[in-house]
């Protein structure tokens, strides 16, 4: 059970908010949300500590592959559950990290009208390093930025560039890992590896 003793729902979710924020801000750069998530018992804490902090009773969410985590944000956040193709959050757990293809194509990436009215979507990995060597650009990125993320992040990013959505529609990703760790990638964020970029450093 969460308590204000343990999971304060005003200055946690005001520092998990902040650590989501710098990490969309500042893509490939590792956020920590460490602090927050030690607070809770829950066996998924990086995604309900974010569903603690966005979630409300009109907010739609959608969890793939995992009821029990559905019941829970539910339950803690009166966060309103929805298909994939309505959801304006959608969290992933570590034992669904490969549905990449799935999810993005049915996420929401918003209208040229309305593009704020996109999903992002939370995706559990086992951690943020150690897979090969690719360079992030775009919007936030100063020229551009060496990322190792495992394979398996990596996928989705090549997932989501080959959608190719017209600007400003898009669908922003955030990876979480069970320490707490944080990176984003917003929708403009592009990923190349060494043998499709000459960088300049």
């Amino acid at each position: 059970m969460i308590t204000e003793a343990r999971f304060d729902p005003v200055f946690d979710c005001q520092q998990v908010f902040k650590a989501l924020m710098n990490a969309l801000a500042r893509p490939g750069v590792v956020a920590s949300i460490r602090p927050s998530i030690e607070k809770l018992p829950a066996e998924h804490a990086p995604l309900v500590a974010s569903g603690l902090t966005l979630l409300d009773n009109w907010r739609k969410f959608a969890v793939f592959g995992c009821d029990a985590l559905a019941r829970q944000l539910r339950e803690l956040t009166y966060g309103v559950p929805a298909p994939l193709e309505e959801a304006d959050y959608i969290f992933i757990p570590l034992s669904c990290s490969a549905a990449f293809r799935e999810v993005l194509s049915r996420a929401k990436p918003g209208t040229l009208p309305e593009p704020h009215k996109s999903a992002t979507v939370f995706i559990m990995l086992e951690r943020l390093t150690g897979g090969q060597p690719a360079w992030l650009r775009g919007p936030g990125v100063d020229g551009s930025l060496e990322i190792s993320l495992p394979e398996e992040g990596q996928a989705w990013l090549r997932a989501r560039q080959e959608m190719a959505f017209e600007f400003p529609c898009g669908i922003d990703l955030i990876f979480l890992t069970p320490q707490g760790d944080v990176l984003g990638a917003p929708r403009k964020i592009t990923m190349g590896g060494n043998d499709e970029w000459v960088m300049s450093r």
